[in-house]
């Protein structure tokens, strides 16, 4: 669950009931599956963009072949002319994963972008509200079912992202491409599914 409290100047600010940043994480980002002028900090919980070159992307250390999970990113610092997007790759039938492109650009990636949408191999399949710094957004991935949703800030984006069969590639990987030197994301693992009773 969440909730949102007044802020500086009467803005709101999102409050996460169930902050869990202070937990050991149960997985990390690593250097070795980031492309280089991507910094990996914080116990791998931290992915900043070190150039101003184009996107690049982060995997995490983290493989799933089934279950259901869900972890979400602050975005900690983002300039409104540059972009994130938050999302879930696959291995490819060669066992790697392209770093030098955006997620969504290929078969092998799914996202949700700073702009508000959703891609796979470069086309748009949904269309949700657009993130900016300060947000946070949530991921939740049912290997079993095909599916990917998104959250902004605890809340659920209207749009459900299905893997086809013929595309699925076990296993599946947390991912993040950033655009924009500083550019910067904090992800929490322990973050609790919010569709689930508490």
């Amino acid at each position: 669950m969440s909730k949102k409290k007044g802020g500086k100047k009467g803005e709101e600010e999102f409050v996460d009931e169930y902050d869990t940043e202070g937990m050991a994480p149960k997985w990390k980002f690593s250097k070795s599956k980031a492309h280089p002028a991507i910094g990996v900090s914080g116990n791998g919980q931290v992915v900043t963009k070190k150039d101003k070159e184009s996107h690049r992307v982060a995997v995490a250390a983290k493989e799933w072949k089934s279950g259901k999970h869900y972890w979400h990113f602050t975005i900690t610092k983002m300039a409104p002319s540059e972009e994130c997007s938050i999302g879930v790759c696959s291995k490819s039938g060669y066992g790697d994963v392209n770093l030098d492109v955006v997620l969504g650009l290929d078969k092998n990636s799914w996202c949700y972008c700073s702009n508000g949408c959703c891609y796979h191999m470069n086309k748009i399949v949904g269309e949700a509200e657009p993130f900016k710094q300060g947000d946070k957004v949530g991921v939740l991935l049912n290997v079993k079912n095909g599916t990917i949703e998104f959250f902004k800030n605890g809340i659920k984006a209207k749009v459900l992202v299905q893997i086809k069969k013929h595309e699925v590639r076990k296993p599946f990987m947390p991912a993040v491409s950033l655009h924009g030197e500083g550019t910067t994301v904090r992800v929490n693992t322990n973050a609790i599914d919010p569709t689930a009773a508490h």
